[in-house]
């Protein structure tokens, strides 16, 4: 099978990175061997999470990993971005580097000494992992590893995207995962049709409750396009992929009813929002878990996150910019 999907996309997310980058290396004033080092580590961290979601990759990747004896060196090779960051801003440090193992081990160690039976159901391996992400994602357990030149809060986030897209695609494949980067004119409709319903609901009941306000900041195109990728890719894809991908496709089959386990996903993301301030924000709760509803659907009906995450990061994308109250 052919590669050039693969290398065309890395080819246009090095582009359009290279080009928005050079005001932040001006802004913190980054010496070119840092620069050098944080770009390759966030570079490899963007192909570390596309590589289980293109098909000439991910199938390289699972005939490797089908030899047992390769499974060691995963943790290793998710951790190789930091150390090109470390190399390029002279930054290394042992426990932020220890810290990384000890956020990642758990994930292949568990599923590797005790295997799930059915791979279509929610175990209780799974359960341990989902709440060991939760921790690391809600204690912050990712912050203060890449500091220069700025705490690189999102590189924590592709981190986890990372290594919770290879353990869902190879080393515990979740049925149905939807981890797949390819967007068509179906993905593009589900999505438009499902932001719609929600925009109608979400609109006037955010504005009747006082969760928002109209205060457009009139940002311009590139702007809004520009906020629109930064969600896409830090917030949306991760919680797509826990939500949708992972706990709504298994618990449905637990449940024998999509409808039923897409609504009960829909409840659980809806109270992961109650602690934004002020604490508790049951104004959050209900609007996201509606959203949730139907970030579920656009993905039921299409099969693929990328439906959702696109959904979910026009949802967020038009609430910042037309819509916050901050």
């Amino acid at each position: 099978m052919r590669a050039w999907p693969f290398v065309a996309m890395v080819a246009v997310l090095v582009g359009f990175f290279a080009f928005i980058a050079p005001p932040y290396i001006h802004r913190y004033h980054v010496p070119l061997p840092a620069a050098v080092g944080i770009y390759s580590c966030f570079l490899l961290l963007l192909i570390l999470l596309i590589a289980p979601g293109m098909a000439v990759t991910r199938q390289w990747i699972h005939a490797r990993l089908s030899d047992p004896r390769q499974l060691p060196w995963l943790p290793l090779l998710w951790c190789l971005p930091y150390l090109l960051y470390a190399a390029g801003t002279r930054d290394l440090r042992l426990l932020a580097l220890l810290r990384l193992l000890f956020i990642c081990l758990p994930l292949p160690l568990l599923y590797r000494l005790f295997p799930v039976r059915n791979l279509a159901r929610f175990a209780w391996q799974d359960l341990a992992v989902g709440v060991w992400l939760i921790f690391v994602l809600l204690r912050h357990q990712l912050a203060g590893i890449w500091t220069v030149p700025a705490n690189l809060d999102f590189m924590g986030r592709l981190f986890l995207i990372a290594i919770a897209s290879w353990t869902w695609v190879f080393l515990r494949p979740v049925p149905a995962l939807g981890y797949e980067f390819s967007i068509s004119p179906k993905i593009l409709r589900i999505a438009a049709w499902n932001f719609a319903l929600f925009a109608l609901f979400a609109i006037p009941a955010g504005l009747a409750i006082g969760f928002t306000q109209w205060n457009p900041l009139h940002s311009g195109l590139f702007s809004f396009c520009g906020t629109f990728v930064e969600l896409f890719l830090f917030i949306a894809l991760l919680e797509e992929l826990f939500f949708r991908g992972f706990l709504q496709t298994l618990i449905s089959q637990n449940l024998s009813s999509a409808r039923l386990g897409q609504v009960l996903i829909s409840c659980v993301f809806g109270l992961f929002h109650i602690l934004h301030a002020p604490f508790p924000n049951w104004r959050y709760v209900l609007l996201a878990s509606v959203a949730g509803w139907f970030y579920g659907s656009a993905f039921v009906k299409s099969g693929s996150l990328m439906t959702s995450a696109l959904t979910h990061a026009m949802v967020d994308t038009v609430w910042r910019t037309y819509f916050s109250k901050n």
